[in-house]
């Protein structure tokens, strides 16, 4: 495999749509990948076979979760574990949050 270089900033500001993630790069089985937030995520879902993490960069996320509410800021990170029913939501307007997300390469995108 050949190095992979990526930028965050870079990425960030070519970003311009919500909860459109855009890969940088990938590590064995895993991707890393770069999101904006705006306003509540279009549904409730949850991944069956992977869990899913968000560390967020800049901002301030919910992360709304069957066992709780997760407020998340700048530095912070949260796991959601596999089969539990989650929907991120941020502010409606101004500058969107955004947050680095691993997970497993062939994750979909609204889990089930």
């Amino acid at each position: 495999m050949n190095i992979q270089l990526f930028s965050i900033s870079q990425v960030r500001d070519q970003i311009t749509k919500a909860y459109s993630p855009v890969n940088l790069a990938t590590v064995d089985e895993f991707a890393l990948r770069l999101v904006k937030f705006q306003g509540e995520f279009e549904r409730w879902h949850a991944h069956d076979n992977e869990d899913e993490s968000f560390i967020v960069l800049e901002g301030e996320i919910l992360f709304q979760t069957e066992q709780g509410n997760f407020l998340l800021n700048a530095g912070q990170g949260i796991v959601i574990p596999k089969g539990l029913r989650h929907c991120p939501k941020a502010a409606d307007e101004g500058n969107m949050p955004l947050a680095l997300i691993i997970e497993r390469a062939e994750t979909k995108r609204l889990g089930d």
